[in-house]
């Protein structure tokens, strides 16, 4: 993913500029815009090297059934989490592949250690660090796993985005909201995973990552409810 704008809310008129500066928006995606005049638009994501499914997931050098462009919103009537997929591959209805969804799910987890880390760097108070300490925990072990089983790339990815200054002056609220998302995505890359994995004992160690991963999101939403302090 080569571009990302806004993680906060962003105007109609803004997304709209911005689609149109990377994108001809074709008739049957007008609809579709013209419904997200009253949402409240969280986050716009463009790519050139991969696509997006219908779930809002980043697959990367697939093109099968995928959209270049995501928008992600509240829906202003139900305050439902949704997702806007546009400039889809024409034509292409195949299954997305185990090993791109593999990869997917790794290098998610990946950015959740690299936030994470950053994270409990940054935080003062005793509890938070140990939230942190946890996730970061977490996430080492399901890298472990993912890697016994399915024999991928010993590597560590660089955190490309907020450096530890950056992330402080980001605020509490940030971090929680981000940490939320963050599992959310997890999530749901997990349940797309987990039944196409055939091998049952694969299967146990997802699920038990998919545990954890909605454990730790529930803490998320109990922070971003009770207005906790990091």
């Amino acid at each position: 993913m080569n571009s990302v704008a806004n993680n906060g809310n962003i105007s109609y008129r803004e997304t709209l500029r911005k689609i149109r500066q990377k994108h001809q928006i074709k008739p049957n995606e007008k609809h579709s815009l013209k419904e997200l005049k009253k949402a409240n638009i969280r986050c716009l994501a463009f790519t050139t090297d991969g696509g997006f499914c219908e779930k809002g997931n980043f697959y990367k050098n697939l093109e099968a059934g995928l959209g270049t462009i995501r928008i992600k919103y509240q829906d202003h009537q139900t305050e439902e989490e949704k997702v806007l997929i546009l400039n889809k591959y024409e034509n292409q209805t195949e299954e997305i592949p185990l090993d791109f969804k593999i990869n997917a799910l790794y290098q998610k987890i990946e950015d959740a250690f690299c936030f994470y880390s950053q994270a409990l760097d940054e935080s003062n108070r005793l509890f938070f660090k140990t939230i942190f300490k946890n996730l970061c925990f977490h996430n080492k072990a399901y890298i472990s796993g993912l890697r016994s089983q399915y024999k991928l790339a010993n590597y560590r990815r660089k955190q490309n985005g907020l450096k530890c200054k950056e992330l402080r002056a980001k605020g509490r609220d940030f971090v929680i909201r981000r940490s939320l998302e963050l599992q959310s995505e997890l999530e749901s890359l997990y349940k797309d995973l987990i039944p196409n994995v055939d091998n049952k004992q694969d299967r146990h160690t997802l699920e038990s990552h998919l545990k954890y991963v909605m454990e730790d999101k529930r803490l998320f939403s109990r922070l971003k409810r009770d207005n906790f302090l990091i």
